[in-house]
């Protein structure tokens, strides 16, 4: 396979997708494949990370689409920004678009939605997006969009040679570049939004519930109660606030 060949195989799979509608409480038929692969159940939250990820994982298998996402096998994130941050970790984050790329979009207070850039012309991007007002959708923006906040492009010279070419794992002895939680938020009782949603969903994931109404981007008590039984969980401070410690560890980083 082609590095062509490879890119037009992701977009044809986006473009098949086009139209399917979740289930209620943000069920979808993508979060059993993401469970599978990141670890942990993706089940009835926000699935627009999860959506691209699964494209990846479906279109080259799950070592594939690892290296190309540049995500740790058994360690995919569901958090767009963390996703972000692994492209921008290893020198691939763009301003401008091509197709395959990963598109990330700024949605309240930081990087909060992603897709698929399946064309460019000229001004404009074409995007295939999962959760896109609870539906997989085909959107349209200029190039220039506030709304977008940058792209992540694949690791598609794992297919340069025109077959995959195995990437051999780090040496253990040698440090390795991990993710970092530099620029999220520190949240507490009383905030709300996007971020607050995203690590709502984190918790839910890592079996600390946050309730009966699940991820709806209000840190109430119950988000509360959650966060201080996953810092118990993980030694550390029980305080109900996610800093940059409880961030790593939401994040396995």
């Amino acid at each position: 396979m082609t590095i062509s060949e490879a890119k037009a195989n992701l977009i044809a799979w986006c473009n098949e997708q086009v139209g399917y509608i979740e289930g209620a409480n943000n069920w979808n038929k993508y979060a059993p494949t993401w469970t599978e692969a990141g670890g942990w159940n993706a089940q009835n939250q926000p699935w627009c990370d999860v959506f691209v990820d699964v494209g990846f994982i479906e279109c080259f298998g799950i070592d594939l689409a690892s290296q190309l996402t540049y995500q740790p096998k058994g360690g995919f994130s569901a958090l767009c920004s963390a996703s972000a941050q692994f492209y921008k970790n290893n020198g691939a984050w763009y301003s401008s678009p091509e197709v395959g790329d990963q598109v990330f979009f700024n949605v309240g207070n930081g990087i909060n939605h992603t897709g698929i850039v399946v064309a460019v012309s000229g001004g404009t991007v074409t995007t295939v997006e999962g959760n896109s007002s609870d539906m997989v959708r085909r959107n349209a923006y200029g190039t220039g969009s506030a709304y977008i906040a940058g792209y992540g492009r694949p690791n598609w010279g794992v297919f340069a040679g025109g077959d995959p070419q195995p990437v051999d794992p780090p040496d253990e002895k040698e440090p390795v570049e991990k993710p970092t939680v530099e620029g999220l938020p520190m949240l507490k009782r009383g905030d709300t939004g996007e971020v607050v949603r995203a690590a709502q969903f984190l918790l839910n994931g890592r079996g600390c519930s946050v309730g009966y109404w699940g991820a709806d981007g209000d840190f109430g008590p119950q988000t509360e109660a959650a966060v201080k039984a996953f810092q118990r969980r993980n030694d550390l401070e029980a305080d109900g606030v996610i800093g940059p410690d409880t961030w790593a560890a939401l994040l396995g980083v």
